[in-house]
């Protein structure tokens, strides 16, 4: 193991040390929409609740599932799916550092309940229409020429009591505005927990590093359930992988052409894209 590495691990094993990389080198908001997507929730909020789990140089092998069928043709006619998996016997995937963090999130709830609804005839509301062309006209006042169009074709309306038996009935639904955030009350607050994996890169092996994780991402995937989430909310990774680089790597024309600065902002976008944080170590 290189020194970086070897470093970085005598570092990972200081509890303190831990915090602050997580905190403040990383950034917890990194960490959180790494792993989260926010459909119905806005967070406002966010601390670290707890690091329930470090474990240096953490193994885990992959289990080899076999699907087939098998048939038995006398006396009966059965054919049977089956799984057989062998476990521990696949791929083996090293995680210099693999860390059980729990986020506290305060989320303002952006889901708008309904206050009231109210039904009326479409023809009432467009003041009447004596034929289907001005219906039409009518209505895409309303809605646009494409909307109105697939409107008709869907229900097959070709004549004035087709619409009014078909698509007359207009249903309107009103919705209260989201109460405010309110950071005391226990609703607002969620304990979010994720798998933050660590690995160390000693050089400046871009596609090898991210090969590694995405290898790493895959096998502990398969291997682990994912924690359920309160509704709104949607897990999109169970492990956050982190690549750390030493700083000192990224200096002008490492990769030719590029200054550093340019190096470690396209380092970062290149695992970014594949759902992974890469970090420099000064």
């Amino acid at each position: 193991m290189s020194g970086f590495a070897d470093q970085m691990l005598l570092q990972f094993s200081q509890s303190a040390f831990v915090t602050d990389f997580l905190q403040n080198q990383i950034g917890l908001p990194a960490i959180l929409n790494t792993s989260y997507q926010f459909s119905d929730f806005t967070f406002q909020t966010l601390t670290l609740d707890a690091v329930t789990r470090t474990e240096l140089e953490a193994l885990t092998l992959q289990t080899i599932r076999v699907k087939g069928t098998e048939e038995q043709i006398s006396p009966n006619s059965v054919r049977m799916q089956m799984t057989r998996e062998f476990q521990a016997q696949g791929r083996l995937a090293w995680v210099d550092v693999l860390l059980g963090v729990s986020l506290r999130t305060g989320l303002q709830d952006d889901r708008t309940p309904i206050d009231s609804i109210t039904t009326q005839q479409l023809l009432d509301t467009i003041g009447g229409a004596a034929t289907l062309d001005e219906l039409k006209t009518k209505l895409i006042a309303l809605y646009s020429q494409d909307i109105v169009s697939a409107m008709f074709q869907r229900f097959g309306i070709t004549t004035i009591d087709e619409f009014k038996q078909r698509l007359n009935l207009m249903v309107t639904f009103l919705f209260k505005a989201p109460a405010a955030f309110d950071p005391a009350n226990p609703a607002n607050s969620h304990l979010l927990p994720t798998k933050v994996c660590v690995n160390f890169q000693p050089d400046l092996n871009v596609a090898g590093a991210l090969q590694s994780a995405k290898l790493s991402r895959a096998i502990l995937d398969d291997e682990t359930s994912a924690s359920p989430v309160p509704e709104g909310i949607d897990l999109t990774q169970q492990h956050v992988f982190i690549t750390v680089f030493p700083d000192g790597v990224a200096v002008d024309n490492a990769i030719p052409g590029l200054t550093a600065a340019a190096i470690k902002t396209g380092v970062q976008g290149v695992f970014a894209a594949e759902g992974m944080i890469a970090h420099f170590f000064v």
